[in-house]
């Protein structure tokens, strides 16, 4: 049972390295997340297996006959440190003391990130005990649908779906495999002293951005065994744009069997285990180093998008100048050559101007005429006949006292 919550608590710094670099405007539709060996939901149920490889921790015996009084209903005597360690830097991350008779066993895997571990972890010890989690897994979901298809060639892609509760993961991906191995589902229970620690570290650690849903069931067989499987859940949600928020979720399942008699009293033992973990000081600092630098390369890309966007503009600027500069040219040119001091049309509008008068255009005769100026409309006909009028909504054409003769509005030539 601890061991997914172990692996779910060592996630959340994961999960603040990237709050830090997805804070950065110039990486929103950027993935953070490396998608080598991501585990994903249609992948078989296999028990992960731990023996003779490489890369694995085993337990550091160190043991304290001091602290044996809880774990006097195992009939043993004393405890052993088990130190889970990043197999990049040699560092321990974190340190949990368990039942001498236990053999546990952790790897180090970097799914999600490639210099921050998540751990898969193996326990054997008396009375039947197995307990193992599962890989972690890391889904991206968005409020507004189209957004998924807005993102579908992203690198991200292949993390979308849609968040969904932790009884939807037990019945979709726990049931089937339980009941195929001869555990039928007795009820869901709540760990509260778990739940409780959990909750506080998370909201410590994250400053109220990171939430964490946990559901713990109980299974029994017909062979005298229960157990416990418990569903992880966190996630935090942050603004992708101004129409849409993007939550960033992930979640584990932890397996634990023990013979029915020490149900309890293992499920307790995981649960101190769990609450009396130490964190290394050292590991701390270092994550603390590297969300720092990954901070400050984001704001250095951010800073490096915007003088280069400010580069863009003004070489586009200076390019517009120019086009604008020839049009300005060129309208001049045109200008001078149709209506400047020297052209036939400039010298007529000018003695037009002294008379009071217009030049009109007949398209029906084709001719120029003279008439007076400042009418609104002038309407012409074949023959040159002329009326001139104000009404904007007057024609002559049907009037049936003009003969039904053709007119025309001439305007100014």
């Amino acid at each position: 049972m601890k061991t997914a919550f172990f692996t779910f608590f060592l996630s959340l710094m994961l999960f603040n390295s990237c709050i830090t670099i997805n804070k950065s405007p110039e990486d929103e539709n950027e993935s953070h997340y490396e998608e080598e060996n991501i585990a994903y939901e249609n992948e078989a149920f296999e028990e992960p297996s731990f023996e003779n490889e490489e890369g694995f921790d085993t337990e550091i015996l160190q043991h304290n006959s001091k602290k044996d009084s809880f774990f006097d209903n195992f009939g043993e005597r004393g405890m052993k440190t088990h130190e889970f360690r990043d197999a990049r830097t040699g560092l321990v991350v974190n340190s949990t003391e368990y039942p001498a008779s236990w053999k546990v066993i952790s790897k180090p895997t970097y799914t999600i990130d490639q210099k921050l571990p998540v751990f898969l972890i193996q326990t054997t010890g008396p009375n039947n005990l197995k307990s193992f989690n599962t890989p972690m897994k890391v889904h991206i979901s968005y409020q507004n649908p189209q957004t998924y298809q807005f993102m579908q060639n992203s690198s991200v892609a292949r993390l979308h779906r849609s968040m969904v509760s932790n009884q939807q993961i037990l019945k979709e991906e726990v049931a089937t495999r339980m009941q195929k191995t001869g555990f039928k589902f007795v009820k869901n229970i709540r760990l509260y002293k778990t739940e409780n620690y959990l909750k506080g570290k998370i909201r410590t650690e994250s400053n109220g951005q990171v939430q964490v849903d946990l559901l713990a069931s109980v299974w029994e067989n017909n062979k005298g065994q229960k157990a416990l499987v418990s569903v992880g859940k966190i996630y935090m949600q942050q603004p992708l744009s101004f129409i849409d928020t993007m939550t960033m979720w992930m979640y584990s399942t932890d397996y634990t069997f023990i013979d029915a008699g020490h149900f309890d009293e293992t499920i307790a033992a995981f649960e101190n285990a769990l609450i009396n973990s130490k964190e290394n000081p050292k590991w701390k600092r270092y994550v603390a180093q590297l969300s720092q630098q990954r901070a400050q390369i984001a704001a250095q890309k951010a800073r490096t998008g915007r003088i280069n966007r400010e580069r863009a503009f003004a070489a586009h600027q200076r390019k517009m100048k120019g086009i604008w500069a020839a049009q300005d040219a060129n309208h001049t040119s045109f200008m001078n050559r149709n209506f400047g001091s020297g052209s036939s049309t400039s010298q007529r509008d000018f003695v037009n101007r002294i008379n009071e008068e217009e030049t009109v255009y007949n398209p029906l005769d084709g001719k120029n005429y003279q008439v007076n100026a400042f009418s609104t409309q002038n309407w012409m006909d074949s023959d040159g006949n002329l009326i001139q009028n104000d009404d904007l909504f007057y024609t002559p054409n049907g009037d049936i006292n003009l003969n039904n003769r053709g007119w025309v509005n001439v305007n100014g030539n």
